[in-house]
């Protein structure tokens, strides 16, 4: 009786430990479960995978529900979480819908609207965080979009948000990288850069990695607040970094998607596209994808080999959307107006497209078996 009771008191003790430790675990994970896309890119680390099922027709019967009550476009990707979904739009207007009808649950605000929305919804602790270019960021309750606080920086806000180790990590127009308590919204600390900062923050043991329009990236420890490396390209980066094992991959307007060694910023490889490269990489199946304005989507070789073309796929138009990877298959918009689906394993070949409509940049994002994209309507196909 006694070696049970001991035993039982272990387990318990074991399953607080874990409980305490899970936020911070969540910091270092790859992977969301799979019925969730939490953030832009999915992960804190950028990838841009999901271990949800693949998509793989864009006929009638896969078109799950649309939504075409928007005034705005859609630059922003949509936010998954639980039985919710959340996108801004150019309209000023955040949106939450039922994930599996399409229902509107709220909007914020009820009335009126902010400024333009580019900066993609992240979703953690229960609260939304998105930036706007009336230069505030906005925390809101998830279920009914009440406003939690208010953020006010100054200069847009079209860096999308990371939240962890209680703090929400975002760029701004002002050149800078802010570090903001996710409580109520009280600027911690800043960085200074060079110019604006439209790229994404990764996270990852402590670390952000973001780049800027000075044409660096650049790398910091949140826990001492300083600088720990940063790397210069020839162009402004809005591409918004990936992590993988040990590397930092991201791409810069000078045309060059890069990878640098992720503890001291050094150079490892790079591959030369056609274009600018802002859209952000995604990582799977170690090979790095990413588009470029050369209208082309880039399968690149990752590991030993890195930096050797994979195989390249040609859109119609510039792809500014960040693609998605599931069940090995990419995901990615053009300006052409379509999204498509390629295999990553047999040469880029085209699943399917669907058409969109005008010059979508928003990526697509991907949660239990469906995938979500905005354009001039909000879009979920199924598997």
């Amino acid at each position: 009786m006694k070696k049970s009771v001991g035993i039982l008191i272990i387990v318990i003790a074991l399953g607080a430990l874990l409980a305490m430790a899970l936020p911070f675990l969540a910091c270092e994970l790859q992977e969301w479960p799979e019925d969730r896309w939490p953030q832009f890119r999915n992960t804190l680390t950028n990838t841009g995978y999901s271990t949800s099922g693949a998509v793989k027709k864009a006929d009638v019967d896969q078109v799950k529900w649309t939504y075409d009550g928007i005034d705005g476009t859609i630059a922003s990707c949509v936010a998954v979480r639980y039985d919710q979904v959340y996108v801004g739009s150019s309209d000023g207007v955040i949106y939450c819908f039922e994930k599996d009808k399409g229902g509107s649950v709220w909007k914020y605000p009820k009335s009126g609207a902010i400024g333009a929305i580019h900066s993609s919804p992240a979703v953690a602790g229960h609260k939304v965080f998105v930036g706007s270019d009336d230069g505030c960021v906005y925390a809101l309750d998830e279920k009914d979009g009440t406003l939690k606080w208010k953020a006010t920086l100054g200069e847009p806000v079209r860096s999308s948000p990371a939240v962890a180790y209680g703090k929400v990590f975002v760029g701004c127009d002002d050149g800078k990288l802010y570090f903001l308590d996710e409580d109520n919204g009280e600027i911690l600390w800043s960085f200074q850069t060079g110019d604006s900062v439209r790229s994404s923050p990764a996270v990852k043991s402590n670390k952000i990695y973001f780049g800027s329009d000075d044409g660096y990236v650049y790398a910091l420890d949140q826990k001492g607040k300083k600088e720990i490396w940063k790397y210069k390209t020839n162009g402004p980066v809005r591409s918004s970094p990936t992590l993988g094992k040990d590397e930092v991959y991201f791409g810069s307007d000078d045309g060059y998607v890069y990878a640098l060694d992720e503890d001291d910023g050094n150079f490892l490889w790079n591959y030369k596209t056609g274009g600018l490269v802002r859209s952000s990489p995604a990582l799977a199946y170690r090979r790095v994808f990413v588009g470029s304005d050369d209208g082309y989507v880039y399968s690149i070789k990752d590991g030993k080999k890195g930096g050797q073309l994979d195989w390249r796929y040609q859109t119609g138009g510039p792809v500014i959307s960040s693609p998605a990877v599931a069940g090995h298959h990419v995901y990615v918009a053009s300006q052409d107006g379509y999204l498509y689906a390629l295999k990553e394993d047999k040469d880029g070949r085209l699943v399917f497209k669907y058409e969109l409509g005008g010059e979508p940049s928003s990526s697509p994002a991907l949660a239990a078996n469906k995938l979500y994209i905005g354009a001039s309507k909000i879009i979920c196909l199924k598997k």
